[in-house]
């Protein structure tokens, strides 16, 4: 909790505490020591009050968003004013939420932190499935890069094989009907690397490009 306030602060951790959070607080009262703080230990979320004297709480997020240590800690800016400008400003620094110390209660603290907490959940999903979709492509840019060429080779043989099969069993219906699934199963393997040659090829084009088709 940064806040030169020490009064504000004992508030502060007496709300959260009625509102049924369980945590150890650290307690900053400047920038500087808040600094120190950052240096200590990582933090799940931090509170910090927007007038802080010669510096804002945007000064402070700063320190935190770039501090190495603490990429996972959830910023939550506590201020005296809603001043839309202030409010819009620190949202898009990567305040979570913003709460206006005159008007804080039980049930708001709960909410915010609720929210805050839903918010890091849903976006480290987002990054998980970007991470899994780049890996799966870069596991088929391989696998096409490595093994298709070959495989188109292997296929085209095996098509020419059955096709001779499929000519020279007239009147056995059963092995000719055999013969007719396997070439429609080469066939439908060949389409497969079609399309995944197709999909990566526009997937290597810039974005913009993209959308213009």
């Amino acid at each position: 909790m940064l806040d030169d306030n020490e009064i504000d602060r004992l508030r502060l951790k007496k709300l959260c505490l009625r509102a049924g959070l369980k945590f150890r607080v650290r307690e900053a009262a400047s920038i500087h020591d808040f600094r120190a703080a950052l240096d200590e230990t990582s933090y799940d979320m931090v509170f910090l009050d927007y007038d802080l004297k010669m510096e804002t709480g945007l000064d402070a997020l700063e320190l935190l968003k770039a501090h190495p240590d603490q990429s996972k800690a959830i910023a939550i800016m506590i201020t005296s004013s809603d001043d839309p400008a202030t409010v819009a400003e620190a949202m898009r620094s990567g305040c979570s939420d913003y709460l206006v110390k005159d008007e804080l209660t039980i049930s708001m603290i709960r909410r915010a932190v609720t929210a805050a907490i839903e918010r890091e959940i849903y976006r480290a999903a987002i990054l998980h499935e970007r991470e899994a979709r780049v890996e799966v492509e870069q596991m088929l840019e391989r696998f096409s890069a490595a093994c298709a060429a070959d495989i188109r080779g292997i296929l085209s043989g095996m098509l020419r094989k059955i096709r001779v099969v499929t000519q020279s069993v007239e009147g056995h219906s059963e092995i000719r009907k055999e013969a007719v699934e396997a070439e429609r199963a080469c066939l439908d393997l060949f389409e497969y690397l079609e399309n995944m040659k197709t999909i990566l090829a526009l997937e290597a084009q810039p974005k913009t490009e993209r959308l213009l088709r």
